[in-house]
């Protein structure tokens, strides 16, 4: 039997743009996953140590996100399929070997996969009758009706999210991290908000001046809201979820 894994959200791709299951790796989730982490002061020193300190445990899995390239990363010994994908279910339904017993025995998700055993003693009509009945009792979803998935990997995506914000969260955060100097209106400026001063804003006085001040008040919020969802992330990263939202 084959048995397959598969990705709650499309996988990292590093030569196709885009597949039905993959996308390029700069638009994965699973990169901007990798991305928050490097940002992780408490970890960058347990890398610094080869896995030794606060954040050990998180390091046997993850590794030193800042030894390589997230391509060399995720390919390394699997790790991407491993941490990120779902345990292995059959692409069909077919009678089960002593190798796929043996498989069963370490990777097998019971939520996913149904294993019965059928007495071939018994007639195929009276069979039939008991498998529908099990069949209804483990599988009771009806036509049309969506199945309600939770993720069985070893680290799931925890909440909705959008990448477009996350990852302008990190640009947010990258640029007041490199220039701390910046007034967060100017990063606003600076990474073109939504709202940003126009040309006959600067400098002005009067009332021009006054809406230039309130705009300014508007971006600064704006950028401290990016800031605050960045920090939240990389927090939760350190503790193996992403991506985590304070309230």
């Amino acid at each position: 039997m084959v048995w397959h894994r598969h990705f709650t959200f499309k996988h990292p791709l590093f030569r196709k743009a885009k597949t039905a299951s993959g996308i390029n790796w700069q638009k994965s989730v699973y990169y901007l996953w990798w991305e928050f982490l490097r940002r992780h002061e408490g970890y960058r020193e347990t890398c610094k140590n080869k896995g030794k300190g606060k954040y050990a445990k998180l390091y046997a899995d993850f590794g030193d996100v800042h030894a390589s390239d997230f391509k060399t990363w995720w390919n390394k010994e699997g790790r991407g399929a491993r941490l990120f994908a779902e345990p292995a279910v059959p692409i069909t339904v077919e009678r089960l070997t002593k190798g796929d017993l043996e498989f069963l025995k370490t990777d097998w998700d019971d939520q996913a996969v149904l294993l019965i055993a059928v007495p071939l003693s018994f007639g195929k009509r009276f069979i039939q009758t008991l498998f529908s009945k099990l069949l209804k009792q483990e599988h009771p979803r009806r036509r049309g009706q969506r199945t309600m998935k939770q993720s069985r990997a070893l680290y799931p995506i925890i909440s909705q999210f959008n990448m477009h914000s996350l990852q302008f969260a990190l640009d947010v955060y990258d640029l007041k991290k490199s220039n701390p100097k910046l007034k967060l209106w100017e990063i606003a400026q600076q990474l073109r908000f939504t709202s940003t001063l126009n040309s006959n804003e600067f400098g002005k006085r009067g009332q021009m001046a006054a809406e230039a001040i309130g705009k300014k008040n508007t971006m600064g919020v704006a950028v401290r809201r990016k800031l605050d969802i960045a920090a939240s992330v990389i927090e939760g990263v350190g503790k193996g979820i992403f991506p985590n939202f304070k309230d």
